[in-house]
């Protein structure tokens, strides 16, 4: 049975793919204040310029991973957010904040191709403490906070489409090809306006969860630029995503990551091994697998060691002015 619901969806997948042409979407740089359009955003998610640095999305080559203490190699992300539309929607742009540090934009990201994924979310969530209720300490995390190392379960991600196309803009990188800062704050908390076009502008149903995703379609050299968000996963109180705490209670963020292992074998040591058959392994988990397999693999929302469980993107859905109205 498992074999053969996994058949649908990668048939599903394949479908997405061959329906996305180059020129789905394309990609606006609006500067660092972007005022919604009155009547045509259905969905926001809470402002951002007080979050962390932001979830990185990225996409290096294996002759560029990063090494990171825990004794494995920075994996590279797709990242993602839920959505709960109250009332059909026809969506026709995404808007998302970069993020507000140095890691905003990396020198490999100006040019690059990106695709945007869609999903119907199927399911209740539900938050897996893993183990680790409140008054102990995380299993992994930036901090101990019991937190940092929750998922969220019981929903499944059906992929229904694929947009291909879109080019980051030509930003001013904020770090060099060596990943040092350039001292240039140009980029840091600039709004991006991802305008859908043709069979990219989707309509979803009002009641239902969807989720869209954004990456990098090539690897290369610090190719990476990072999305401004909330992060709740240090505060000490209960596992919830609709308490004082969460920020938009209708959704969270998603991420991919590496080849999908969960959890990624981490070495504990701060560097690399001299076997060359671990070596090759760790650097298979950190990597992508080549369209179409890639766009098969399952969102989640665990990380390691970060998770995104407790975040959310600031983001803004815009609709088709012709078709629906958004918030008054």
């Amino acid at each position: 049975m498992l074999i053969k619901q996994y058949i649908i969806y990668y048939a599903i997948v394949l479908i997405g793919m061959s329906s996305a042409a180059h020129g789905d979407f394309s990609v606006t740089a609006l500067g660092k204040k972007y005022t919604p359009p009155k009547g045509r955003v259905a969905i926001r998610g809470p402002k951002s310029w007080h979050g962390d640095g932001g979830p990185s999305i990225r996409n290096t080559d294996a002759e560029h991973l990063v090494w990171k203490e825990q004794g494995y190699f920075q994996r590279n992300r797709d990242v993602g957010q839920v959505f709960l539309p109250k009332q059909d929607i026809h969506l026709d742009a995404i808007v998302l904040r970069l993020g507000p540090s140095d890691n905003a934009v990396k020198a490999g990201a100006p040019g690059a191709e990106l695709f945007l994924q869609f999903f119907e979310v199927i399911g209740e969530p539900r938050i897996n403490d893993n183990g680790t209720p409140q008054g102990t300490d995380s299993k992994h995390g930036f901090s101990k906070n019991h937190r940092c190392d929750d998922f969220i379960e019981g929903v499944t991600y059906r992929s229904i489409h694929i947009a291909r196309g879109g080019i980051f803009p030509k930003l001013p990188p904020t770090t060099d090809k060596k990943g040092k800062p350039t001292g240039d704050k140009t980029a840091i908390l600039q709004y991006l306006r991802f305008d859908l076009t043709g069979k990219s502008e989707l309509v979803f149903t009002g009641g239902k969860r969807y989720a869209f995703m954004l990456g990098l379609i090539e690897p290369g050299p610090e190719r990476a630029f990072a999305v401004g968000n909330w992060n709740h996963a240090k505060r000490n109180a209960p596992p919830s995503n609709t308490d004082k705490y969460d920020t938009y209670h209708d959704g969270w963020a998603l991420r991919r990551e590496g080849d999908g292992t969960i959890p990624p074998l981490m070495t504990g040591k701060g560097k690399q091994p001299d076997d060359a058959t671990l070596l090759k392994k760790l650097v298979k988990e950190s990597l992508f697998n080549a369209p179409p397999a890639r766009f098969g693999l399952s969102p989640t929302t665990a990380g390691y060691p970060d998770v995104d469980t407790y975040r959310d993107l600031e983001f803004y859905l815009e609709v088709h002015p012709d078709k629906n109205q958004g918030e008054k």
